[in-house]
């Protein structure tokens, strides 16, 4: 828990809107990796990286937005 970011929090991002999934061409070389832009109940802005393994997502890493991401994140 590097980033201080709980399982709840994660799964809430999935969840609420807006959320922008893009893909994460430059770390998907043994998987495809995506990365998520979204937000949780408590309006803490996220960066999730995850794959889909077996029809589930497993997140890899967790982090709050940088100031320059929550404003791109904020333009939609």
């Amino acid at each position: 828990m590097k980033h201080k970011v709980f399982n709840t929090e994660c799964e809430e991002v999935f969840g609420n809107r807006p959320l922008k999934i893009f893909e994460d061409a430059k770390h998907s070389l043994l998987e495809k990796r995506f990365l998520a832009y979204g937000i949780t109940n408590r309006n803490r802005r996220l960066i999730i990286v995850f794959t889909l393994r077996n029809q589930k997502i497993r997140v890899i890493s967790a982090r709050d937005m940088h100031k320059k991401e929550r404003g791109e994140y904020e333009k939609t």
